[in-house]
This record gives structure tokens, sequence and C-alpha cells, in this order.
């Protein structure tokens, strides 16, 4: 700039190196990679729903199953007690 005053670096600048810090904020590079990894993590178990979704569809699948077995087998009992009164009145 001009106007003879010190500049301040802004922005990314400022995090790049542009400081009197030897360290930047987040320490070394290991614990940046840490930081993502957990960033990672908090997201999926956040946003990631194919494991509940996937459960709530087994789960909706054998109860289906189990009430449709009990409307066969009520069925077959109804059909059973009807072949028996038909028989018994012929």
């Amino acid at each position: 700039m001009s106007g003879g005053g010190t500049e301040t670096p802004v922005g990314c600048e400022a995090a790049l190196g542009g400081g009197s810090k030897k360290r930047d904020s987040l320490g070394t590079a290991g614990s940046a990679h840490l930081i993502i990894k957990d960033l990672g993590e908090i997201h999926s178990r956040l946003l990631d729903h194919r494991p509940v979704i996937q459960g709530e569809t087994r789960y909706f699948v054998k109860e289906f199953e189990c009430k449709q077995l009990m409307t066969q087998s009520v069925d077959s009992n109804r059909g059973s007690r009807n072949e028996k009164r038909f028989i018994v009145t012929t």
C-alpha cells in the first residue's frame, strides 16, 4: 500500500505465517489430522442416516411378515372350520 505505514496481514495471510508466532492455533500437522478425522466422524454420525433407515426397514419387514403369517394362519383356521361346518351340514 502507499502511505508508508505498516501493513497488517488480512485473512488467510495471517494464518499462513505472516505473524511472529512459531505455531498456529491448531498445533502440529498431526493434531490437524486428528481434528479432521473427528469432524468426519461427527459428520457421519449426524448426517449419515443409512444405518438407521436400514434398521427401520428390517424391523418393518419383520413385523409385516409376522402379521402376514398370523393372518394366513387365522384364514386357514377359518377355512378348516367352514369345511367342517359344510361337511356336518351335508
